[in-house]
């Protein structure tokens, strides 16, 4: 086993894709072009055109980002959201409050018909934070 570490602090700036205020690590590297990586996103970060010769999911696993697309979808993704996006699909990406995400890539990529949101689907869903934030304010 190898332990991995994505903190912010193990991040290194990131210069390409007219990124600003975000720092990136990579985490582990699979056959053929698959690499699996994290994005810190400082308050105020953005990514402009990120790389799109492959296939991609984004993961927020903290904090709150938009997503943009190039034909004007606009997408607020905040913990526990992600979006898949194919080879050559391009998106913009940016955080006005700061946002960790886990990033996936390889030639391609299909989500999963269980991971889809639709309304039936995560209707009531609730992560273990909201019940914290509710009982406090019962209190």
């Amino acid at each position: 086993m190898d332990v991995i570490h994505f903190t912010a602090g193990a991040a290194d700036p990131l210069k390409a894709f007219g990124a600003s205020k975000a720092t990136f690590l990579p985490l582990a590297d699979g056959e053929g072009d698959t690499h699996l990586s994290c994005l810190h996103l400082e308050i105020g970060g953005k990514i402009e055109a990120p790389s799109i010769t492959h296939a991609a999911a984004l993961l927020v696993v903290h904090g709150r980002a938009t997503i943009a697309s190039d034909i004007g979808a606009r997408i607020n993704f905040s913990g526990g959201m992600g979006a898949v996006f194919g080879p050559n699909e391009p998106y913009t990406l940016n955080s006005e409050t700061g946002a960790i995400l886990i990033l996936v890539e390889c030639q391609e990529l299909t989500a999963h018909a269980r991971g889809i949101s639709t309304p039936q689907r995560i209707e009531g869903a609730t992560w273990p934070s909201d019940s914290l934030a509710m009982h406090a304010v019962k209190k």
